[in-house]
């Protein structure tokens, strides 16, 4: 599923396009530990999981949010290593 775009300003922004998230859990105790394995253009970059959720839904917006925060990240620090690696 494409990563859903903030709707609260206090989210983590969109995150591009070619980033998606495929939603999974597993049972843990009587609840479940929800997890996301990010995507880039369909290569695996992380995994991000939540626990203590019992709504699927919920679980899914969490993750999201946990996603854009973690992508938003990784593309400044692309940035910068792109942008070091040209000053050289």
């Amino acid at each position: 599923m494409n990563i859903s775009p903030a709707r609260d300003p206090a989210d983590p922004p969109a995150a591009p396009p070619d980033w998606t998230i495929e939603v999974g859990s597993e049972p843990v105790g009587e609840g479940f530990y929800f997890f996301a394995d990010v995507k880039r253009a369909g290569k695996a970059m992380f995994r991000v999981g939540i626990g203590g959720v019992a709504e699927e839904e919920k679980a899914k917006k969490l993750l999201a949010a946990k996603a854009r925060e973690w992508i938003g990240e990784f593309l400044i620090r692309e940035q910068q290593s792109g942008a070091s690696s040209q000053d050289c």
